[in-house]
């Protein structure tokens, strides 16, 4: 190096994850430590949990996590599936409220509305609390109260805002009242970075538990956990759902990801023995070296009937 030639300064903090290559890797990483951490805990070696969790990053996955979803905007996603259906607006108060938007347009606006309930698990970002909070401004130029009738709670395990809630959702309290729960719940790329069968089918549940009737899921998960998982598919995994208590809106997949809108049903559930059975343990489907993923689900009873809640005092 010439001898005039100033080195550049060492950056005070490493520089922002920018790859999505390394993204990928960073979160592969990540849920592949904290299933070894879990094992250990679960066996009882507290020596080996403690090694292992003091190898996890969680800066540098939630890091990876905002690139990966750059790619694709969950809460456009939401925010427009609820504009078009009218829920962006409030809902309802009275006989109305469940199910899809009834027919007379703008003039369901001028009935009186409260503000549709929304929770977000595992939120990275606050584009959904801005929602919530959108000024608007008026001809005048004065801003105003958000046109959106939102009421948001975005919860993380590991919080990097002081807008997002640090909590887990597999441990927090209910509205004991159904009609008062989420009308919205938005569980995106969070199903599958739980670190047990058992966990994630006690997640699924507690979605329904936490929905008012008619309220609506949006849940996404990646497509190899549907289409490489040597004990879960497509079909399976609608089946579950099912049987929890949702019903299917819509869905659609990319090359990487699946999506799926799902209403927790009106009406109430009769679950039989037999159905509930088959989820009570994980079972073989495929076999081969495509079928590498190891994505599963594992449903309790005290998980479907909603036993094991505790209640907002």
């Amino acid at each position: 190096m010439p001898k005039n030639q100033k080195k550049k300064p060492l950056p005070l903090k490493p520089p922002d994850m920018r790859s999505r290559k390394k993204a990928r890797k960073a979160t592969t990483e990540f849920h592949k430590l904290t299933r070894q951490r879990d094992a250990a805990l679960e066996r009882g070696d507290m020596e080996t949990a403690s090694a292992i969790a003091s190898s996890i990053d969680v800066v540098k996955y939630q890091r990876a996590s905002q690139i990966s979803t750059s790619f694709f905007s969950t809460s456009k996603w939401v925010l427009g599936y609820l504009s078009r259906n009218g829920w962006l607006y409030g809902r309802i108060v009275g006989d109305n409220e469940h199910g899809r938007s009834s027919s007379d347009g703008g003039r369901q606006r001028r009935k009186r509305r409260r503000p549709t309930r929304l929770l977000e698990v595992g939120a990275i970002n606050t584009e959904l609390l801005k929602a919530s909070m959108r000024p608007k401004t008026d001809s005048q130029g004065s801003s105003e109260v958000s046109m959106y009738n939102l009421q948001v709670r975005a919860i993380d395990l590991h919080s990097m805002h002081q807008g997002i809630e640090e909590a887990d959702f597999l441990e927090i309290a209910v509205e004991k009242d159904v009609e008062q729960r989420y009308d919205v719940i938005v569980c995106s790329m969070v199903l599958n970075c739980v670190t047990t069968a058992e966990k994630r089918g006690l997640m699924l549940c507690r979605l329904y538990h936490f929905l008012r009737p008619g309220g609506l899921c949006f849940l996404t998960l990646p497509k190899s956990c549907l289409t490489l998982s040597m004990y879960v598919d497509r079909q399976v995994f609608r089946e579950l759902l099912e049987t929890i208590g949702m019903s299917i809106r819509e869905s659609k997949e990319t090359p990487k990801i699946c999506f799926f809108i799902c209403e927790r049903r009106v009406e109430p559930r009769n679950v039989a023995d037999h159905d509930i059975a088959k989820w009570k343990q994980v079972k073989i489907l495929h076999r081969g070296k495509k079928y590498r993923n190891d994505f599963s689900v594992v449903v309790q009873d005290d998980d479907i009937s909603g036993s094991n809640l505790t209640f907002i005092m």
